[in-house]
């Protein structure tokens, strides 16, 4: 009888769990979503460097793929691999729930050399 409530209790927790990590990883797990969409199965990661927020992408075998700076509310592509992914998805149709992915040809960003280190 008591085993029903702690399974009940033990399944609230891990959504729980799972809840606040999405919340803490969130923009990470946005740029994989917008990956994954575009047919490409990344591992992110968001990294501080001079002040600046960097989206860091590599592909599930652990060579570099993407990356993107966070300029106000958009991820800006900063390498080639990144572009790739923006026009992949200017070819789907449903982008709901993505975040804004854009190019910045004027002032495009200069990846740092140890985003990928």
């Amino acid at each position: 009888m008591k085993a029903k409530p702690l399974a009940i209790g033990a399944a609230i927790a891990a959504i729980v769990a799972l809840g606040i990590n999405d919340l803490r990883n969130k923009d990470a797990n946005a740029l994989e979503r917008a990956h994954d969409r575009a047919g490409l199965q990344v591992d992110c990661s968001i990294t501080k460097i001079d002040g600046n927020r960097w989206g860091a992408c590599r592909y599930k075998n652990g060579a570099p793929a993407s990356a993107w700076l966070k300029r106000d509310d958009a991820w800006v592509a900063a390498n080639g691999n990144a572009h790739k992914v923006i026009d992949r998805l200017a070819r789907g149709q449903d982008l709901a729930g993505l975040p804004s992915l854009q190019r910045d040809t004027a002032s495009a960003p200069a990846m740092p050399a140890e985003l990928f280190q």
